[in-house]
């Protein structure tokens, strides 16, 4: 099954910046608009689903595996045959027409036709499992990546707010350096922080437009096509227990469910091939024509399995099941050993992500606006200013990423198990 890597990348959130350079809830504003707007997850599931090209190619080797079933069933055409010819006599002198008519139809041996017919429907069910098991992938996938872009729309928006603030920081400083009361160094600082404000705001559109490219790549998209998503990030999530999980992954995988129907098919083709070893037969009737005589019989050709009793063929149908039985004991134990690491991954980013609680954040907000609106009155040394600054937004940045490194874990168990992390509560035959 194919699977779908994607980056991840540090992630800032913060709120926007007030007319007074204190900061607002102007980010949630946005935000809501922007969900009102924009695509949600679930509608970019489905055009993913109904548009990705991956999806037809899929769906064209099923096809294509039900016109060899198509085949299988086919009787194989009669055969008539027709030799005509001239019959001489000598005494007394004649010539006359002589012809050999014949028409056979060939029969399979009884089990061959029924086997062949029971690989390839369990070759259609192999490919039909592999289109089911794309389709949960790529759900996970697309979920994924929206995530990402969700993260970048909070970044650019963040990063921009983080520009007006330097702008409003430069102001301060040329004011405060006309006034005698800073050294000129300081402007100069300020305007150091708009040039690395500016940088990280284009280095945050440029991730905006790589989860974009790609999301739009899912959905069968024109990679360039505008996009915008709704919503905001959400960090609720429980984790599940980590032995239903185990459990899970080997019943609902579609990785596992492929390999399991591939080894049954290579079983049935052994079975077949062994079979094979048995001759076909043909039937019919047949004429001798002359003007004075008719002889009609009924043939039967039977080949005589000698020399071939297809002791290769079966060798290699015999490697091939144990090789499919190998590949499918080897699948086992890769899932559970992919769905413990990233079952341990989301738990310990989850753990982490609770070291950082709503009121540590308001309380690094507060000193970031108390420090802001401080300097600009002159209360507030630059170096206290500066330092209140960078400790909010890398606070901030290190929560973004550990709630990233969170997304990551979640869409790494989920791939591993085949299905959401919410479809777990559901039957096997309520998620198809």
């Amino acid at each position: 099954m194919k699977q779908l890597n994607f980056y991840s990348w540090p992630l800032l959130l913060a709120v926007a910046l007030g007319s007074t350079v204190v900061f607002s809830a102007k980010g949630q504003d946005t935000n809501a608009a922007a969900g009102t707007k924009g695509l949600t997850l679930e509608a970019a599931i489905r055009q993913a689903q109904a548009d990705n090209p991956e999806i037809r190619v899929l769906a064209a080797d099923i096809a294509a595996a039900r016109g060899e079933a198509t085949t299988v069933k086919t009787w194989q055409n009669p055969e008539l045959s027709v030799a005509p010819g001239f019959k001489s006599v000598r005494d007394p002198s004649d010539t006359q027409f002589h012809g050999n008519f014949g028409l056979e139809q060939t029969f399979e041996w009884p089990g061959k036709r029924s086997l062949r017919r029971a690989v390839a429907e369990k070759n259609i069910a192999v490919r039909q499992l592999a289109l089911d098991g794309f389709r949960a992938q790529l759900a996970i996938q697309v979920r994924r990546v929206y995530q990402t872009l969700q993260a970048a729309r909070e970044v650019a928006t963040l990063r921009e707010q983080r520009l007006t603030l330097a702008k409003s920081f430069v102001e301060a400083a040329k004011k405060k350096v006309e006034g005698g009361y800073a050294p000129e160094f300081e402007a100069t600082k300020a305007e150091v922080e708009v040039v690395s404000a500016q940088k990280a705001l284009r280095e945050a559109e440029a991730q905006q437009d790589a989860a974009r490219v790609t999301l739009n790549a899912l959905m069968g998209r024109n990679p360039t096509e505008p996009l915008t998503v709704a919503g905001e990030l959400d960090a609720s999530l429980r984790v599940p227990d980590q032995s239903r999980l185990m459990e899970q992954a080997l019943l609902r995988n579609p990785v596992v469910k492929v390999q399991e129907a591939e080894a049954e098919r290579t079983g049935l083709s052994l079975q077949s091939i062994r079979k094979s070893r048995l001759p076909d037969f043909k039937v019919g009737p047949n004429l001798e024509y002359t003007r004075d005589e008719q002889i009609v019989g009924l043939g039967f050709t039977l080949p005589l399995p000698l020399w071939d009793k297809k002791k290769g063929e079966i060798a290699t149908a015999t490697a091939e099941q144990e090789k499919a039985l190998a590949e499918l004991d080897k699948l086992r134990r890769e899932i559970l050993r992919d769905v413990t690491t990233a079952a341990q991954n989301l738990t310990a980013a989850s753990d982490s992500l609770a070291f950082y609680t709503p009121a540590l954040r308001d309380k690094l907000k507060f000193a970031l606006d108390a420090a802001t609106q401080g300097y600009a009155e002159g209360r507030t040394p630059l170096l206290l200013y500066l330092e209140s600054q960078r400790t909010y937004f890398d606070t901030q940045a290190d929560y973004f990423a550990t709630l990233q490194n969170r997304f990551t874990a979640q869409a790494e168990l989920e791939s591993a198990l085949g299905i959401p992390l919410n479809q777990l509560s559901q039957s096997p035959t309520e998620t198809k």
